[in-house]
């Protein structure tokens, strides 16, 4: 009597249709394994020769090789002998022929066992047969099209940044491609393991095939999911996160916004010594930084002094002010090659000695030095003229006067950032301004101008000059001091001017109401209107806020005059009770609340800055008060500099229609970090944790047991 089998008898599924076609056909069976094994050899033969023709050396020499420019950026980077002859397919082939090999083995051997094997005399051992050759070819096709399609995917992750970032549509399908090959080769395990699963409980050889066959395709799938996952996350997350308490490595928005509304590629050639100090690391990574932020706009290349000698003696020829030994980063624009700026390594620290003989304070300012860096390369390298008028008593930007009447610490700030900051004297017979003259400020005059150079200034702003452009002017004009004389405002001779461009300049002096008595009546503190927030005006919105101490301000309003130009309130007093106005200066500036309400003087808040655009041009922009520049009040905020230098800057850059440079970007301080006292730490968590982990784990494990147990009774 024949033995019981253990196999189960065939159904009509699919997958027992299958075991019984390897069963009773078992010659043809193999013989389309061996032809789907001959067609592997053939496509491992392709990619041998696709890779081999990837590897002949080219035809030029290595040192002849784009040697005319090699660090052009307009040109595509070459491949060269020293990248090991490879172009960039050689490695995919190698990759494809590898793959296709070790399939065309997997497959041929069971070829081989189908075609010579002796099939055993009982049936149900030929079916328990045919179901492990089904689950070994199965399941080593399918693993080898899993490790292909994670393999692939990495391989070609940069199309993937193609398709998301630069909507590059053709890209897609270097990464759908990969995709397909997982899912084909999970599909093809799970199909394999189908026929197996009737003899699972039974056979124990199938059972472990089975479990195993499980156990690799779960662990491949986890390592595609992972090698996907972490591509497709760094095109979207930031691969840095700063968890320093200054947010040291963190980059401002101000910058990125920046960054991310470059017009044009710059290439930043970063020279640097082949050392890890900390300073050189932190160069490193704000650059990198600039590049991931501008989304391919700002391009960085790494050279060292040590290993890109070619290199570094091409930049040497092509911009003079790459030297022997300098180290910095040259920025460079590709449609320009006449536009470049060298910035050397040092000017991206400040040092200040440290205080009774400490070590000295050291301040990375490299982010703020691209960024003013950039601005000035986008400006052509010409940098604009801003004329102070020098003839009516005006504050000086230069000489020994008063520091109350000088401005020089401000020339100096406004230097910094690129603008080139002249006087202008008005001739007495035939005034005029200068034709490039890019924004003209008139500084806080102490008596009233000239009729001819008011005409002068009208002329400027209302006729065009060479090239198109229109007159930007800044008035910075406060209430007449009381100790020269005067007991009311001196008018300056531009209101009618202004009046043109819907801006008054008032006459009344403006004092502060504030229940804190150390604000002083004369100098009330001014901040951006609600107004200006809420129309996100390009100067408010670059500070979170601002106050600005006004000595002797002057009302500014916003008017409706003229209807091609739109005035709107900048700047007001911020004081805690309001502020009130007067005409002529009063004997007690002590005023109460009660006394100015009953003259109708009093007011929540006063104009004292007014911007004016003409369409989408910026024009005007007049502030009540010129003191708030001076020397004296900058002293104060030494060795920063005032919130007014900021308001001034920011208002220069918005007239002259370019992105001004970031106030919020910080510069950063190195600190040296301290142990604390081992008596003040708390070590409780140190304690408990560990062993509430514990119990939480042994827990969780005897849970997990006990139900599997109650499933299996």
């Amino acid at each position: 009597m024949e033995p019981t089998s253990n196999s189960t008898p065939p159904s009509s599924s699919a997958s027992e249709m299958i075991v019984e076609y390897v069963r009773t056909q078992r010659h043809n069976a193999g013989i389309i394994l061996a032809i789907l094994s001959v067609l592997l050899f053939v496509l491992t033969a392709y990619f041998g020769i696709q890779a081999y023709r990837g590897a002949r050396v080219p035809d030029k020499p290595l040192d002849q090789t784009n040697a005319e420019k090699p660090l052009d950026p307009e040109k595509p980077d070459l491949p060269t002998p020293a990248a090991d002859g490879v172009n960039l397919r050689r490695t995919d082939h190698m990759l494809g022929g590898i793959g296709t090999f070790a399939g065309c083995l997997a497959v041929g051997v069971i070829a081989v066992w189908l075609i010579v094997g002796i099939p055993n005399p009982s049936e149900a051992k030929q079916r328990t047969e045919a179901r492990v050759q089904l689950l070994a070819a199965g399941v080593s096709l399918g693993m080898l099209l899993i490790v292909a399609g994670g393999v692939y995917f990495y391989q070609w992750s940069d199309s993937l940044g193609n398709w998301l970032e630069k909507a590059q549509e053709k890209e897609s399908q270097w990464v759908v491609i990969p995709l397909l090959l997982v899912v084909c080769g999970v599909g093809l395990v799970l199909g394999a393991v189908q026929p197996a699963r009737a003899e699972e409980r039974n056979n124990t050889l199938i059972r472990r095939l089975v479990y195993g066959a499980n156990l690799g395709l779960t662990s491949l799938l986890l390592l595609v999911v992972l090698v996907v996952a972490n591509i497709v996350f760094s095109y979207r997350i930031s691969n840095k996160f700063d968890t320093t308490a200054g947010g040291f490595y963190s980059m401002s928005p101000q910058t990125e916004e920046f960054l991310a509304e470059l017009d044009q590629p710059i290439v930043a050639y970063a020279i640097l010594p082949p050392s890890g100090t900390r300073l050189v690391s932190d160069l490193r990574d704000v650059l990198t930084r600039f590049e991931e932020a501008s989304r391919d706009k700002f391009k960085v290349k790494f050279i060292s002094t040590v290993t890109n000698t070619t290199e570094l003696a091409t930049l040497k020829v092509d911009y003079p002010p790459v030297q022997d030994g300098e180290l910095g980063v040259l920025l460079t624009f590709p449609s320009d090659k006449k536009r470049f700026s060298f910035i050397a390594i040092d000017d991206f620290f400040s040092q200040e000695p440290g205080p009774r003989g400490e070590a000295p304070k050291i301040t990375f300012v490299g982010e703020g030095r691209l960024v003013k860096e950039l601005l000035f390369l986008a400006d052509n390298k010409q940098k604009p003229k801003v004329y102070f008028t020098q003839s009516d008593e005006e504050l000086q930007i230069a000489g020994e006067q008063d520091p109350a009447r000088l401005i020089s610490t401000l020339r100096e700030f406004l230097e910094k950032n690129y603008l080139d900051v002249l006087p202008l004297s008005f001739d007495k017979d035939q005034p005029k301004v200068p034709d490039d003259c890019a924004v003209l400020i008139v500084a806080d005059p102490q008596k009233t101008l000239p009729a001819n150079q008011v005409d002068a200034i009208r002329k400027y702003m209302t006729e065009p000059l060479p090239g198109g452009r229109k007159g930007k002017l800044v008035v910075l004009s406060g209430a007449t001091l009381p100790d020269q004389g005067h007991r009311t405002v001196v008018p300056t001779g531009l209101e009618g001017l202004l009046a043109q461009f819907n801006v008054g300049l008032g006459d009344k002096y403006v004092f502060a109401l504030a229940a804190d008595r150390r604000v002083d009546p004369t100098s009330p503190p001014v901040g951006f209107t609600v107004e200006a927030v809420k129309a996100q005006n390009p100067i408010a919105r670059l500070f979170r806020r601002i106050s600005i101490q006004m000595i002797f301000p002057r009302e500014v309003s916003a008017l409706t005059t003229s209807p091609a130009f739109s005035a709107k309130a900048l700047l007001a007093t911020d004081t805690e009770s309001g502020a009130w106005v007067e005409k002529e200066f009063p004997a007690n500036i002590n005023k109460s609340v009660a006394e100015a309400d009953r003259n109708g003087t009093l007011r929540r808040t006063v104009t004292v800055g007014v911007v004016v655009t003409e369409g989408t041009t910026a024009r005007v922009a007049v502030f009540g008060n010129g003191l708030m520049v001076c020397n004296m009040l900058a002293r104060g905020y030494a060795p920063e500099s005032p919130p007014a230098f900021d308001l001034l800057g920011a208002t220069i850059d918005w007239l002259r229609d370019r992105p001004p440079v970031p106030s919020g970007v910080m510069s950063k301080t190195y600190a040296v970090y301290a142990l604390p006292n081992p008596k003040t730490i708390d070590n409780t968590r140190l304690r408990y944790l560990p062993l509430w982990l514990a119990l939480i784990g042994v827990g969780g494990l005897g849970l997990g047991v006990w139900v599997t147990r109650r499933q299996q009774t």
